[in-house]
């Protein structure tokens, strides 16, 4: 028999689970719609009478596109997406905001964000058999020395053009942010101590003074009319080492210089990006449960979650009134998902074999 009682305490536990189920369902429905966001995208257009608002708005999708493949996608990969198809950009694209709209001086002048679908972004790379990078922006000590092989001496600071142009230009889409040595006469001294040993030289002296763990080295060998550019990538206890070589420059020539200095950047970025890779051909299912009437436990959940560019997808399967079921793809090992989640604060149990968010 029930009591007035007992009829209350049933509606408010019917109150609290549909609460809660309703919270839940909302934030997986604006979870589906994860993004790939290319911001502050300026277009420029001639206003008259053949202006079409279209015309814009597709060049914006076109550039997005560009700029999110050149932050993500290694140079030689970037050649198989060289003649991307508009109406295949406008179906990845999920949403986009216009800002700033004027007209000066009879030009339209806009700036655009466009939100690009990240599992349709994804399988579009898949099907190219690209794999794309995290998108991680890193700050990178950064040595820079010019050694001119003629003259026998060798440069850190003064008259080292490339110390000096360095970061001239930064592209929007380049990912490294370089720490350039501060003039230390210290340091000079070292290097000139070194110079006849400079491509085996560790650089520790100088490398612990700035707190960075990660590096990069990059040595310029002037012999005559070539170039040899040296670069060691330290990156979570790995060495990579590249070597490019460049004939008939003139390193007076600012447009020579510059065109070098970019072209050393992309081939450090290609190198950042492969120690990045996102394998799409990976798809490792996980069952993942948490207390259903922690709403803010999972609210917190899905919202790191959508940060995370190696989950593919995720859906919640069940509910009931204690435990909330999310099925997550994840393009990565085991391993890696709880390293993720470790470093987000979020504590899983796998005792048991069943995985719970504590």
């Amino acid at each position: 028999m029930y009591t007035k009682k007992n009829f209350f305490k049933i509606v408010s536990y019917i109150i609290i689970y549909l609460s809660t189920l309703i919270s839940v369902l909302i934030i997986s429905t604006s979870a589906q719609s994860r993004i790939f966001k290319i911001e502050d995208i300026e277009i420029y257009e001639p206003f008259n009478a053949s202006f079409n608002k279209e015309i814009v708005i597709n060049k914006a999708f076109s550039t997005a596109f560009n700029e999110l493949t050149l932050s993500i996608i290694t140079t030689k990969d970037q050649k198989k997406i060289n003649y991307t198809k508009l109406d295949e950009i406008k179906y990845l694209v999920d949403s986009f905001e216009i800002k700033n709209e004027s007209f000066l001086n009879k030009k339209y002048i806009a700036k655009f964000n466009v939100n690009f679908n990240k599992k349709r972004t994804l399988n579009y790379f898949e099907k190219k058999n690209i794999f794309p990078s995290l998108k991680m922006n890193k700050d990178f000590l950064t040595i820079l020395i010019f050694f001119d092989n003629d003259k026998n001496q060798i440069f850190l600071y003064d008259k080292n053009p490339f110390y000096k142009n360095w970061n001239n230009n930064k592209e929007k889409f380049f990912l490294i942010n370089y720490v350039l040595l501060e003039e230390d006469i210290e340091d000079l001294e070292i290097i000139n101590k070194n110079k006849e040993n400079i491509e085996n030289y560790q650089f520790d002296k100088i490398i612990k003074k700035y707190g960075l763990n990660d590096y990069i080295i990059s040595i310029m060998f002037k012999n005559n009319n070539e170039l040899r550019v040296l670069s060691k990538f330290f990156f979570n206890e790995n060495l990579k080492i590249i070597n490019h070589k460049y004939n008939n420059f003139n390193l007076n020539d600012e447009s020579v210089l510059d065109n070098l200095i970019l072209k050393t950047k992309t081939n450090l970025e290609d190198l950042w990006k492969s120690n990045n890779l996102i394998n799409t051909s990976l798809k490792l299912p996980i069952n993942l449960q948490l207390n259903s009437k922690d709403t803010l436990k999972a609210i917190s959940l899905e919202k790191e979650m959508d940060k995370i560019d190696l989950i593919y997808d995720y859906y919640v399967t069940s509910i009931s009134n204690k435990k909330l079921y999310y099925k997550i793809i994840f393009n990565g090992s085991p391993k890696q998902f709880l390293k993720i989640m470790s470093e987000k604060n979020i504590v899983i149990d796998i005792d048991n074999g069943i995985w719970k968010v504590k």
